[in-house]
């Protein structure tokens, strides 16, 4: 079977929440039903594990204490949040989110043994940008969040005609009850205390674009919380985020959509989540946030994480250095992805994105 039907977000999820996103998205089109069919026998066959799950570690998961602060990662797609998630993962003594915890949120302490099997299912790369695929490796949450409950930045790719309304929902929480945002957050925090159990309460970092315009949300849970947040230039973001879509939406999608429409929702997010963050941010403690260009960061990645560590007092620097060095060394040859650029395009992302060009000072790619 192709990897578009074995890997999907949904791959883990419950039937209650299988019913409810179906129903809240506008249902699954025409030639789409043999990606519904997998999900659908995935979740029965993974019905008993979720049930074993609550037995053994319902009482566990709930009773447990997130006791140190944790590290958002922040900034639009696209921006390097995943490589930045990656390199300061290295620290032996930071906690991460992985591909693994996300995939059964709610049944891979029960899995555990059998992750190895599974993981031979997965992609090699991800589809946006050939990174390789490890299933311990660092990943977003927000993938988990798919599958928990109907108010997730992923349903978008799956859900594409509904996308403006589910980016509303889930990242902005525009339309949401105040029993739905307490759903989210209750939802949000639980997962959270899973994967700080799983690694014996160290300090968790957490990489989710979606979280640049849910800081309120966020403090409400983690009142003291840090947060780094990584602008790239808005040009490269915007073709970068382009062609992650395209992709993602090509492996993801339930339903079907146009580039019109996708150009659309990647011009008005941006807007719509960078607005947000400027808006939100004077929430946050001076000393708990720090801002960071992509540039820089790529430029002298290991003179960046000293400076984040210094502004939020964090110990072992020396110790994780090392690690941080394997990491770059064995990347080092990694290289971003090229675009040809449109005049047209270039225009219409000065005229709506200004706002942040000009913050910045980030020039048009010549």
């Amino acid at each position: 079977m192709e990897e578009k039907y074995i890997r999907h977000p949904l791959f883990g999820t419950s039937f209650k929440n299988w019913i409810r996103i179906i129903t809240s998205n506008g249902g699954i089109d025409r030639g789409f039903y043999l990606k519904a069919v997998f999900i659908t026998i995935s979740i029965i066959a993974f019905s008993p594990a979720r049930i074993l799950f609550k037995i053994f570690y319902g009482n566990k998961i709930k009773n447990n204490k997130i006791e140190k602060d944790p590290i958002f990662i922040i900034g639009h797609w696209r921006s390097g949040t995943t490589y930045l998630h990656e390199l300061i993962c290295m620290d032996p003594n930071i906690a991460y989110v992985s591909l693994w915890d996300t995939l059964l949120p709610d049944s891979f302490l029960i899995l555990d043994p059998i992750k190895e099997i599974l993981s031979t299912f997965l992609p090699s790369t991800r589809p946006m940008d050939q990174i390789k695929v490890q299933i311990d490796g660092p990943y977003e949450e927000e993938a988990a969040l798919s599958t928990l409950i109907p108010w997730s930045y992923f349903h978008c790719f799956i859900f594409p005609k509904n996308a403006k309304k589910q980016f509303e929902n889930s990242v902005l929480f525009k339309s949401l009850s105040d029993k739905e945002i307490k759903e989210w957050k209750e939802t949000y925090l639980s997962f959270l205390k899973a994967v700080s159990y799983e690694n014996k309460n160290k300090r968790l970092i957490i990489k989710s674009p979606a979280n640049t315009a849910r800081i309120k949300i966020l403090l409400d849970l983690f009142p003291d919380a840090y947060y780094i947040f990584i602008h790239r230039n808005p040009y490269n973001v915007y073709f970068s985020t382009m062609k992650m879509r395209k992709n993602v939406l090509n492996q993801y999608a339930l339903q079907s959509t146009t580039e019109k429409e996708i150009n659309e929702h990647v011009i008005e997010n941006y807007v719509q989540l960078m607005k947000e963050y400027f808006k939100q941010k004077n929430n946050i403690s001076k000393n708990h946030l720090i801002e960071i260009s992509y540039d820089e960061m790529v430029k002298n990645p290991l003179e960046t994480l000293e400076q984040i560590y210094t502004k939020f007092d964090l110990k072992g620097f020396k110790e994780a250095k090392p690690y941080f060095e394997k990491y770059l060394k064995e990347n080092k040859e990694y290289k971003t992805n090229k675009y040809s650029f449109d005049k047209k395009i270039i225009k219409t992302i000065r005229d709506k994105w200004s706002f942040t060009i000009e913050k910045w000072g980030y020039k048009p790619p010549e």
